[in-house]
């Protein structure tokens, strides 16, 4: 019960933060649930009215400042600059993406073609098969072979 009054008390809480403390300013569908945390908590009461509080406060401290004209209108087409372009631009801002394509398709070409033409490059022999281990010559024969002893 304390989990779901301390939930309640925190949607309360963040809902006086954003929409203030005029209850009409509220959601319509968390009217019930305000109201009768207003009724029932002592907690919720004393959270509206630091919230009235710091609203008297905003309202007392002069006019609204309004933005210069010039300062508006530079914002406006900053923006309209930035929203410039196609979504391949916007999703790749790096340049020409055909260098880094062509790369990365040459390596999986290249990657694709070694391992067609030569399945057994470590093995060393064309006879094996699958189930064989790929390294069945100890260090001794290898040296051996080599005619290194």
């Amino acid at each position: 019960m304390k989990e779901k009054q301390s939930a309640d008390l925190n949607h309360f809480k963040s809902v006086v933060e954003s929409y203030g403390a005029e209850k009409r300013n509220w959601p319509v569908e968390d009217h019930a649930l305000m109201e009768n945390l207003l009724q029932n908590s002592d907690v919720a009461r004393s959270l509206l009215r630091q919230e009235e509080k710091f609203d008297t406060a905003l309202r007392s401290s002069g006019p609204a400042l309004q933005a210069p004209s010039a300062l508006l209108s530079r914002v406006l087409s900053d923006a309209q600059n930035l929203n410039q372009g196609s979504i391949l631009q916007t999703l790749w801002p790096f340049g020409a993406i055909w260098q880094p394509a062509s790369g990365l398709a040459m390596a999986a070409f290249v990657g694709v073609m070694l391992g067609v033409a030569s399945p057994n490059l470590l093995n060393g022999s064309s006879n094996s098969s699958i189930d064989e281990p790929a390294f069945n010559d100890t260090l001794f024969d290898l040296e051996y072979d080599n005619g290194n002893i």
